[in-house]
Parts: structure tokens; sequence; C-alpha cells
């Protein structure tokens, strides 16, 4: 699987700051951006950023009235932009349509081996996520990043020289560093994936 890359450039770090970085800086800036790129497709369970991805599925059974057809799987990343392939058991087919995440599959011989003793193994190629990433998303990749950058002892506040410095940290007294906050993860409630397909193989 491709690396992905951070949800938000260092050029746009530094401008949403009205920073100049050093190129020490820039290091840093960039591993911060890493880990809190991967501390929200962790909590999203998504990779947010536009790719193509090729993914096995187990396919489960549809009810034929309801869905009219005779199998379906759920694709776990979203939105879904385009579907390139659909192959069942490694035969490629085009007996498929799409509905929203899910790829309904015409028909499949259930009853007969080796469908009989294990459900049919679909891959699917597609496309999917955010081009550009959607600004919520960037503005929390940002702050957590920027947590660090600020403070990187999580400290809250302290008095040097009788002048008292109070640093971004919450009242609690946590230190989040590049981890979220319960309102940053109530911002990005609206993108996480809660229920999925069992994802099988990744290429």
């Amino acid at each position: 699987m491709a690396v992905l890359p951070s949800l938000v450039t260092v050029a746009d770090f530094a401008a949403r700051l009205g920073r100049t970085f050093t190129p020490e800086q820039e290091l840093q800036a960039q591993a911060l951006l890493d880990d809190a790129s991967s501390v929200v497709r962790a909590y999203v369970r998504q990779d947010i950023t536009q790719v193509e991805t090729t993914d096995t599925f187990t396919m489960r059974r549809a009810d034929p009235v309801l869905h009219r057809c005779g199998g379906m799987v759920t694709l776990p990343q979203r939105p879904v932009v385009d579907i390139a392939s659909v192959s069942i058991n490694g035969t490629v087919t085009y007996d498929w349509w799409q509905d929203g995440n899910e790829v309904a599959l015409r028909d499949w011989p259930w009853v007969r081996p080796p469908a009989a003793h294990r459900p049919p193994q679909v891959t699917v190629t597609y496309t999917h996520g955010w081009d550009p990433v959607p600004g919520d998303i960037t503005a929390i990749v940002m702050q957590a990043a920027n947590r660090v950058m600020v403070n990187p002892s999580g400290i809250r506040s302290e008095t040097v020289g009788g002048e008292s410095v109070t640093y971004l940290i919450p009242a609690t007294g946590e230190n989040l560093g590049v981890l979220l906050s319960r309102t940053e993860q109530k911002v990005l409630d609206r993108y996480r994936r809660t229920a999925g397909t069992v994802q099988v193989r990744n290429r």
C-alpha cells in the first residue's frame, strides 16, 4: 500500500501561521504534520486523500427483492469517486452497479463449489477520498501540529521575569500534543467510518 501524503503541506502550514520556517523548522513541521495526519486518519478510519485502491472483500448475500442482486460488498473508503474494475474470484465481471459506497453484483452461483463452501471474493479497484481535502480536516491537522511547535514541553503557563505566559493547552491541563481534543473529534465525527466491511487483502 502506498504511503499517503500529509493532509497539509508545510507551505500551507507556514502560510496559515504567517511564518517563514528555517530548514530545521521545516523538517520539524513536516514530521508534526505527518504525525497529525496519521492521528486524524486513524480516528476517522479513512485515507481522506483522493487515491486509487485495490481491495478484496468477502461478498455478502443480498436481499433479492430489496436489492435485486445476487450479492454485495461495501467499499470502506469514502467518498467513492469512481470504480475502475470489479472481479469475482479472479474473474473480471461487468455485471455490477454502484449504489453509493455499495457494489451490487447481479448474480453468483452461491450453491455450487467453491461458493457453497466459501463466499466469493470480490476485488474492486476504486478511487476514493477528497481533492482538495476538506477545510475543517486541514484546520484540525494544523492545530494539532501547531500545539507541539508552540509548546513542545506541554507547559500550560509559566512566569518569567514577572511576565506570565499561557500556552495553547486545554484548561484541564491535558497535554494533547498531536492527539485530538474532544472538540476536534466531534468535528471529525461526520467523516468517521463507524461500520464497514472486513478487508481481506491490499494490493
